[in-house]
Order: structure tokens, then sequence, then C-alpha cells
């Protein structure tokens, strides 16, 4: 009966990439995220929905975008 290796499989697999992202890019978008919803929730009751909808909608996508960019490999 032949058996196989489970433990070097893997490995093999993840050679090429590597297992953390950049994690300076990363913490600097999640920064600037941070600060822009801070903004959104101080001038919030003042600004009209639309604007507080688009904004808060921007922010998520910095978001996402900071995740797939410079986020850690899973």
């Amino acid at each position: 009966m032949a058996t196989t290796h489970h433990s070097t499989a893997p490995l093999q697999l993840r050679r090429g990439k590597p297992a953390v992202g950049h994690p300076a890019l990363f913490a600097l978008l999640l920064a600037i995220a941070s600060v822009g919803m801070l903004l959104l929730l101080v001038a919030g009751p003042s600004l009209a929905l639309p604007v507080a909808i688009g904004s808060a909608a921007a922010l998520i996508v910095l978001v996402v975008l900071t995740w797939v960019v410079a986020g850690p490999r899973l």
C-alpha cells in the first residue's frame, strides 16, 4: 500500500506566496479609514443623508481594498 506524506504537500503549494502582506501599508490604510470614520461620526449629523451614505460606502471600500491589497495572506 502506498503512503503519501501530507505534511509536505501544503508547503510546496505555498512557497511562492508569503504568509504576510505589507504590514506598514496595512496599518496606514486602516488608520486612514478609522480617522475617516471618526470624522464621519463627528460631522454626520450636519451632513446630508446622501453625502453621509456615500462617505460611509467609500470608507467600507477603503477597508476592503486594504485587506485585499496589503492584508495578511490567508
